[in-house]
C-alpha cells in the first residue's frame, strides 16, 4: 500500500467508531487479527516476517490485509501493525496513486519482557 501521494481523510484507526457495513466489518476484522497478534509470544512475534499480505472476502469485497513487524532499534521493542485495505470510491479517507478506498492502521509495541501496549498516533502515521 506504500505510495509516494498519500492523503488520509482522518486518523484512519479501527479504534474509532465505524458506520455500519463495509467499512466496520474490515475494522472487526483487523482488530481480532491484531489481538490474535497480540497475544503471541515474544518468540513468535520476532519470528514474524518484516511484512506479509493476505486477503478475505468481507461484506462483497476483496479486502487486503497486511501485518508489518519493524524492530526499533533506539530500545529492541517491536512494532506490530495490521493494515487493512479495500477500493471504494464511496466516501473513501483514503486516496493515493497506488488506490483510494477504505485504508485502517493500528498496531502495537511489543517489549522483551512480554508486555504490550497500543502504539501511539506517532508510530502509526507512516502506516496511515
Amino acid at each position: 500500500m506504500g505510495s509516494a501521494f498519500r492523503l488520509a481523510l482522518g486518523r484512519c484507526s479501527c479504534k474509532e467508531q465505524q458506520p455500519p457495513g463495509l467499512r466496520q466489518a474490515m475494522c472487526r476484522d483487523l482488530l481480532s487479527r491484531l489481538e490474535s497478534l497480540r497475544a503471541k509470544p515474544d518468540a513468535a512475534l520476532a519470528a514474524l516476517p518484516a511484512y506479509e499480505e493476505t486477503t478475505a472476502p468481507i461484506e462483497g469485497h476483496s479486502v487486503s490485509f497486511e501485518t508489518i513487524v519493524e524492530r526499533l532499534p533506539e530500545d529492541d521493542r517491536l512494532l506490530v501493525v495490521m493494515r487493512a485495505f479495500v477500493r471504494s470510491w464511496s466516501r473513501p479517507n483514503w486516496i493515493a496513486l497506488s488506490g483510494t478506498g477504505y485504508m485502517f492502521a493500528d498496531g502495537f509495541l511489543a517489549s522483551r519482557d512480554g508486555s504490550r501496549m497500543d502504539a501511539p498516533d506517532e508510530f502509526m502515521w507512516g502506516f496511515r
